[in-house]
């Protein structure tokens, strides 16, 4: 998926979101590997992309609302982020786990 450098939250997900669509109906897999990069990050210091952390957690969301519902199983792992401040990456790799278990567990809660 081609994109310019500098494209933003809006237009990547206008482009990933059919894609990804796309994607599963040609492929029809019977499982799917999401290696869940965070270097489309605005501040990551090797990407060009300049997709916000909430753009991220919608892509992470609709990849496996899109496996669950089509009931295939899917592995997803943390990758990509290049940052010197490497806490900073934290929280672009925990929307990864909260999407899960938004998607899986609908009814969990932090703890209080």
């Amino acid at each position: 998926m081609p994109l310019p450098i500098g494209t933003d939250t809006e237009q990547y997900l206008l482009h990933f979101l059919p894609c990804l669509s796309l994607a599963i109906a040609q492929h029809q897999p019977d499982m799917v590997i999401y290696d869940a990069g965070v270097d489309i990050h605005r501040d990551d210091e090797l990407g060009y992309l300049n997709v916000c952390q909430e753009g991220i957690a919608k892509r992470d969301r609709a990849v496996l609302r899109a496996c669950q519902d089509l009931q295939i199983p899917v592995a997803a792992v943390i990758g990509g982020g290049y940052r010197t401040d490497q806490q900073a990456l934290v929280p672009l790799h925990a929307e990864l786990i909260l999407a899960a278990l938004d998607t899986y567990y609908p009814n969990w809660s932090p703890l209080p």
